[in-house]
């Protein structure tokens, strides 16, 4: 007795996220979400530095200092990568 073909089971949670991977990598945008998140979290520390140096803790003017610098950083570094600016130090770029 031969078994006749039933219907393919669904393929197991590695295979749909392989394929959900390979459909995703076709439409990235190139947005480099470690720098996006650098953003957010110096804005995030600056929000509460702020908060604390309204309370009253000089201290608290460095953090702050230091988180809106990198975020400011940060957003200009994505502003260029976005216009398709060359980064600022090239490897083995002439002199």
């Amino acid at each position: 007795m031969s078994a006749a073909p039933g219907p393919t089971p669904r393929p197991g949670l590695g295979e749909r996220l392989r394929r959900w991977w390979q459909r995703a990598d076709e439409v990235r945008t190139g947005v480099r979400w470690a720098s996006v998140a650098t953003v957010f979290g110096g804005i995030a520390v600056a929000l509460v530095c702020l908060v604390l140096v309204l309370r009253g803790r000089v201290w608290a003017w460095f953090p702050l200092l230091v988180a809106a610098a990198v975020a400011l950083r940060e957003v200009r570094y994505l502003q260029r990568a976005a216009r398709g600016g060359r980064p600022r130090y090239q490897e083995n770029a002439p002199r």
